[in-house]
């Protein structure tokens, strides 16, 4: 008998009184021996969208003994504030499909939706108050939420090295938590205060963690402040800022809706936490896309800046780079074909979802490898590498632990890919494309931005891994002299519209009228 197909929509709750705002659907999809492609959400008769897939779940592994299992998680979630349908009684269902078209309904599941309690007043914006530098450029509070590896985490150091180098800026950063981009910081002569992981679930703490840094910060006489991302662990630095009397420039990468990237926190810290963004003097934003997604909170504030890249480091490693002797040293075959994925593992970045597309295409491609660059010590890692461990490529997958040494992986790579179902203007993206490297991404926010289809790269549309599939399936297939064209003209691009001198320029010249006290809801770099 062949193995059942199995599920559970385990959110919401049947009987459920959902507010309108923050909803989450989630559950998990198993089809033996074959993918999972999507997972369609519906509420009523209305799509919501097609969920997040590969979520870890180590229950249903362990359950179910099914080698799939690992990652047979999905999740939906989404702001059901300007959802069109009326308030009342209503059904959840999951819709999942697998590659070989088989379906799977999970569900109905009846919940009642509510009116959302009255939001938070509009604060009053803060008024500058100009104070004396220490050196060169604007003394700035610069707030952000962790200082590892990641992407936004890159952004900060190059960004402030950059207005560094203009005397633009004279920055202290304080960061919830450490990591190794503290010491490039520190290297730079910026100091550095890591206060410890924020309370967000408790607003009685919350307050706490709010005056202390209040106490640290007064003696600094501060100008400004630069706040980046907009994650939940970033508020108090931002209330801070908002008490000091000073104006806040926010940089925001996330293409989550706030009630969605601040689920994890208690309503009350919420409320704060919109307060804060919404006294902010201006925000900037790589993509056009996820401008518009904020112009609610921040109207006639949000200003989309082409993200900067530093080329000159890259290009020092390219400058005589050693690819056969770098493949050797990282174990990849002289012969691959190497497609390559950078991110850390994550469900929204759909490095399960892309496994399972080049396992299904894998035999067509027999030189072609996946190297899965950003692995590191968390449940989403595991269950991708248990899944691994037990498909037809496991010889040909590989999870790469974060390194600081990624340029040494584009450089051995033939194809990136960027599988994502959120993301602004990934950072991975435009390296890959300074490298002259071809990419293949999901059409999502500011990419159709940057890749134009077949010119400077390849597009398909995200939360499908059979769509997926088969536009991985058409790249390996391309000319080499078709993903050298296209590896040109990224990189044409990038020096063209993406340098980190233009992009510094603008947000020095922002940040010193908004240490002027100019009015930026009409602002232009």
């Amino acid at each position: 008998m062949a193995p059942r197909v199995e599920g559970r929509l385990d959110e919401p709750a049947a009987g459920a009184m959902v507010e309108r705002g923050l909803f989450t659907v989630s559950g998990w999809a198993l089809f033996p021996g074959v993918a999972t492609a999507r997972v369609e959400i519906r509420l009523g008769d209305r799509p919501l969208g097609l969920a997040q897939m590969g979520i870890a779940r180590a229950d249903v592994a362990a359950e179910l003994g099914e080698p799939g299992a690992a990652v047979a998680g999905f999740s939906l979630s989404c702001d059901l504030t300007s959802w069109p349908g009326p308030d009342g009684e209503i059904e959840v269902r999951a819709l999942a499909t697998s590659l070989a078209g088989e379906r799977l309904e999970l569900g109905p599941a009846p919940i009642e939706v509510v009116p959302a309690p009255p939001s938070a007043p509009e604060p009053a914006r803060p008024s500058p108050r100009p104070g004396p530098s220490r050196r060169a450029g604007r003394r700035t509070l610069v707030c952000t939420h962790q200082l590892c590896l990641g992407g936004a985490s890159r952004y900060l150091v190059e960004t402030l090295e950059h207005l560094l180098r203009r005397d633009a800026i004279d920055p202290v950063v304080v960061s919830p938590i450490g990591g190794p981009s503290r010491e490039l910081l520190e290297d730079l002569g910026i100091p550095v205060h890591v206060c410890g992981e924020h309370p967000l679930a408790d607003l009685e703490a919350y307050d706490g963690r709010v005056e202390e840094l209040l106490a640290w910060a007064q003696p600094w006489d501060f100008e400004a402040a630069f706040v980046n991302t907009a994650s939940p662990l970033v508020g108090p630095g931002a209330e801070v800022a908002g008490r000091l009397g000073i104006p806040a420039l926010w940089a925001i990468h996330e293409s989550f809706e706030p009630a969605v990237l601040w689920a994890g926190c208690s309503p009350g810290v919420r409320a704060r936490l919109e307060v804060g963004m919404r006294a902010a003097e201006l925000a900037v934003f790589e993509a056009e896309a996820t401008a518009e997604m904020y112009e609610s909170y921040l109207p006639g504030r949000c200003l989309t800046v082409p993200y900067g890249l530093d080329l000159e480091p890259l290009d020092a490693v390219r400058d005589g780079f050693d690819r056969d002797e770098a493949r050797r040293r990282l174990g990849v075959p002289a012969d691959a074909e190497l497609v390559l994925c950078v991110g850390s593992i994550d469900p929204r970045k759909a490095q399960a979802s892309l496994a399972q597309a080049f396992d299904s295409i894998a035999a067509r491609h027999p030189r072609a490898r996946l190297a899965l660059a950003g692995a590191g010590d968390t449940a989403d890692t595991r269950a991708l590498a248990a899944w691994v461990a037990s498909s037809g490529s496991a010889d040909r997958i590989e999870l790469v632990p974060t390194t600081p040494e990624i340029q040494q992986w584009y450089g051995v790579a033939d194809l990136v890919v960027c599988a994502s179902r959120i993301e602004s203007l990934p950072r991975a993206v435009l390296e890959a494309m300074a490298w002259e490297l071809p990419v293949l991404a999901t059409r999502i926010f500011g990419l159709p931005e940057l890749i134009e289809e077949g010119e400077t790269g390849w597009l398909c549309e995200p939360g499908d891994t059979a769509i997926l599939a088969g536009a991985l399936d058409r790249a390996l297939r391309s000319a080499p002299e078709e993903r050298r064209r296209i590896g040109r003209a990224g990189r044409e691009l990038i020096e063209r519209r993406h340098g980190m001198d233009a992009y510094a320029r603008a947000v020095a010249g922002l940040i010193d009228r908004a240490g002027r006290g100019e009015d930026l809801s009409a602002a232009r770099p």
